[in-house]
């Protein structure tokens, strides 16, 4: 597949915007990811968020 990576893991970085169904509060933030690839597929993605704290306030009613 051109364009694909060739090593693992890889790590992603990206920014995310959202609305939470519980709460309708709007939300963004970045999330770093290392995906795992073993024989052409994705095996594992690990999520890293900066600030779990406000992602879980946004979603409390």
């Amino acid at each position: 597949m051109p364009g694909a990576a060739t090593t693992s893991p890889l790590v992603v970085l990206t920014n995310v915007r959202a609305q939470a169904r519980a709460t309708g509060r709007e939300l963004e933030f970045p999330i770093l990811q290392t995906i795992t690839v073993a024989g052409g597929r994705i095996t594992e993605v690990r999520p890293f968020y900066w600030d779990s704290a406000a992602i879980a306030a946004a979603c409390s009613t």
